[in-house]
C-alpha cells in the first residue's frame, strides 16, 4: 500500500511538529510547514510596492509544497483560506482548531464566515482544547478533541535550584485567568516569605502587577532557557483557568509538581487532571505544603506519567494515518 503524502500546513504549539515527529520516526511522508515559512507577519493587503515582491516567495513555497501532497492538515482556521488562493492546486484536507481562532473570533463578524467556511469544507475538524468544544461543535458538529503534545526527547531533568523556587508559568493577562494569578502571587508571597523565591515571565499587561506583588520576574526566553526554569523550580504556579497549555504540561513531564487554582475540564479521556487545585486560598494551602517535600508531591500526583500517557503525539498518529489514507483515496 502506498501512504498518502501529508502536508501539516501552519502550526499552534508546536502541535503539527510533534505529530510530524512521531510520523517520521514511524517512517511516514509527513511535510512540515512551519509558521514563518507559511506566510509573512504582514498581510499581503498591507503591503505595498515593492513590498508584494516579498509575498511571492510564499505563494511559491506554499505550491510547491501543496504539489507534493496528496492531504494537507491545515493548523489555525483563517490558514485555510491560503489553500484557496490562485494557482494553489486543490487538496483535501484537516482543520486543527487551536484557541484564538475558534475561541475569539469565531465571534467576531469579520471572521464567522471564514471559519465557518474553513470548518464546512474540511474532511475533519479537531480542537486542542476542552473549553473550546462548545464553539468547534457550532463551526463543525462531528469536530473532535485532540489534546495538544509535549515534545518529551526536549525536556531537561528536574533539577530543584538550591534556593526553593516557584516558577509561574503563564504570561500575565486575563485570558489567563490574571485575577486570581495574582491574587495567588500575593498570598504565596506573604506565606512563604523571602526564603522562597517566586520567579515569573516579564510578559503581558499584568506583568508589573505580578512584580509589585513580589514575583521577580525574567524576559522571554528561548524555548531550551525556558525548560531548564521549569526544571529548575520546586513547585510550578499554571493558568487559574479550566485547562491547561503546554507550558503546564511540560512542567508536569519534566516532574515538577503543578498548582494551579480553578475548576478544571477532564483530562482526555475524561481523566481527573493530576494538580493541586481548588479557590485561591486552597490552592495556596497545598502549595505551601508540597514546597515542604517536592518530591513527595510529584510521586503523590504522578503528573509525569499522567501527562506521557496522554498527551504523546505517537498516540495519535496511527488514528491520523488511517484518516488520511481515506482522504487521499
Amino acid at each position: 500500500m502506498t501512504e498518502p503524502a501529508v502536508l501539516h500546513f501552519n502550526d499552534c504549539a508546536n502541535v503539527g511538529a510533534n505529530l510530524v515527529r512521531a510520523a517520521q520516526a514511524r517512517g511516514w511522508g509527513w511535510e512540515y510547514m512551519s509558521p514563518e515559512r507559511v506566510r509573512p507577519s504582514v498581510s499581503p493587503e498591507r503591503l505595498q510596492g515593492l513590498g508584494r515582491a516579498r509575498y511571492a516567495p510564499y505563494l511559491v513555497r506554499r505550491r510547491r509544497a501543496l504539489q507534493r501532497a496528496d492531504v494537507v492538515h491545515v493548523h489555525y482556521a483563517t490558514s485555510a483560506r491560503l489553500l484557496r488562493e490562485r494557482f494553489m492546486p486543490p487538496r483535501p484536507y484537516f482543520l486543527h482548531l487551536h484557541g484564538t481562532d475558534i475561541r475569539t473570533q469565531w465571534l467576531d463578524l469579520a471572521y464567522h464566515e471564514e471559519i465557518r467556511r474553513a470548518a464546512g469544507e474540511a474532511v475533519g475538524v479537531f480542537y486542542t482544547t476542552p473549553d473550546n468544544r462548545e464553539h468547534a461543535e457550532q463551526a463543525r458538529a462531528d469536530a473532535e478533541y485532540m489534546p495538544v503534545f509535549v515534545n518529551f526527547d526536549e525536556l531537561p531533568a528536574w533539577q530543584p535550584s538550591e534556593r526553593p523556587r516557584v516558577v509561574f508559568v503563564s504570561r500575565w493577562e486575563e485570558v489567563k485567568g490574571l485575577a486570581d494569578q495574582l491574587a495567588l502571587a500575593e498570598q504565596l508571597a506573604h506565606a512563604l516569605g523571602p526564603a522562597v523565591e517566586l520567579v515569573g515571565l516579564d510578559w503581558g499587561p499584568g506583568a508589573p502587577a505580578a512584580s509589585a506583588a513580589g514575583v521577580r520576574l525574567v524576559p522571554r526566553l528561548p524555548h531550551r532557557e525556558y525548560l531548564s526554569l521549569l526544571a529548575s523550580a520546586h513547585l510550578a504556579i499554571g493558568q487559574a483557568t479550566a485547562i491547561l497549555s503546554v507550558s503546564e504540561l511540560e512542567a508536569m513531564a519534566i516532574g515538577v509538581p503543578l498548582a494551579a487554582p480553578g475548576a478544571h475540564h477532564p483530562g482526555p479521556e475524561g481523566t481527573k487532571v493530576p494538580i493541586l487545585t481548588g479557590s485561591v486560598d486552597d490552592t495556596v494551602d497545598q502549595a505551601v505544603g508540597a514546597l515542604s517535600d517536592p518530591l513527595a508531591a510529584s510521586r503523590s500526583l504522578a503528573g509525569g506519567p499522567w501527562v506521557r500517557e496522554h498527551h504523546d503525539a505517537a498516540r495519535q498518529v496511527p488514528t491520523l494515518q488511517e484518516r488520511y489514507r481515506s482522504a487521499a483515496n
